[in-house]
């Protein structure tokens, strides 16, 4: 979303939804977060070593509770269609790429962070919407980072309250 508003402006979106995830702080994030950026940075080799194994512990680690009615298997087999390259280089540039935080003062549109009670980066996300004018934060309980997942009614209808008071956009 940040890269978004920072190339196309907000002029042709109502609001802007942040779910269980903040902005990239670029390389600052080794300074900001050392922990973070030490357990990330650890385990790429584990990825580049043991794709498969890497690839299930992090689909499992996004949700919280037990989900037998989803086939995590085929969401490991799609996300093992990237290569183990291409993947690393993603994580890499994705949360030490940019620094995404300087256009978060920019955002003039109603803004919501649904952030997971359980999420290490929780602070960071109170951080981010603090940097948002107006922005509402709501955590929720017993959800790891697929919120939605772990807890789609408490989700649908922290979206749903957020999409009513943005009216008829």
């Amino acid at each position: 979303m940040a890269a978004y508003v920072r190339q196309y402006g907000t002029d042709s979106v109502a609001g802007i939804v942040f779910v269980d995830s903040p902005v990239s702080a670029g390389a600052a994030e080794v300074v900001i977060r050392p922990q973070f950026a030490q357990v990330i940075l650890s385990q790429i080799a584990v990825y580049a070593a043991h794709p498969k194994e890497f690839t299930e512990g992090m689909v499992g680690s996004i949700l919280l509770k037990p989900h037998p009615e989803l086939d995590m298997q085929a969401v490991v087999t799609a996300a093992l269609r990237t290569s183990t390259k291409t993947g690393i280089a993603m994580l890499v540039t994705d949360i030490f790429g940019v620094d995404r935080r300087p256009v978060l003062s920019t955002i003039n549109k109603p803004t919501l962070v649904i952030a997971s009670a359980a999420s290490p980066l929780l602070a960071a996300q109170r951080e981010m919407a603090a940097a948002v004018a107006g922005a509402k934060v709501i955590v929720v309980e017993g959800a790891g980072h697929a919120v939605f997942i772990d807890q789609p009614q408490q989700f649908d209808e922290a979206l749903d309250a957020f999409l009513r008071t943005l009216g008829g956009h």
